[in-house]
C-alpha cells in the first residue's frame, strides 16, 4: 500500500481508497467502479454531517475522476446504475488520505 498526493484524471489502472472528512470511497479502475461507505473514517470533527446517497455501499459504474488531491474535495463522474444513459458527478468534502491500494 502506497500513499498518494492525488489520483490524477487519466488514470487507467488501480484500486484506491480515498477518505474523506465523512466518508471512504474504495476506486477499482480495473472494474470501473466507485463503492461510498459514509461515515467510515474521516474525522469526528462536528462541522461535517454524514449525507446519504443513493446507491451507497454499492458499487456504481466509474466514467473517471476529474480530480481528487488531498485537502480539496474530489469530483467523480459516474454513470446511474440503474439508467445507463444517466452520467452524474459525486463531489466529495475534503479527502484527508488517498492510498493505492491493488
Amino acid at each position: 500500500m502506497a500513499r498518494v498526493q492525488e489520483i490524477r484524471p487519466k488514470t487507467d489502472a488501480g484500486v484506491y481508497t480515498v477518505v474523506t472528512r465523512t466518508s471512504t470511497y474504495l476506486l477499482d479502475f480495473t472494474e470501473m467502479t466507485l463503492l461510498r461507505a459514509p461515515g467510515v473514517g474521516g474525522t469526528d470533527d462536528e462541522d461535517w454531517t454524514v449525507s446519504r446517497l443513493r446507491r451507497d455501499s454499492e458499487d456504481i459504474p466509474l466514467l473517471g475522476v476529474k480530480s481528487c488531491r488531498l485537502g480539496e474535495s474530489a469530483q467523480f463522474w459516474v454513470r446511474a446504475a440503474d439508467d445507463p444513459e444517466v452520467r452524474t458527478w459525486r463531489i466529495t468534502t475534503p479527502v484527508v488520505s488517498i492510498e493505492k491500494i491493488g
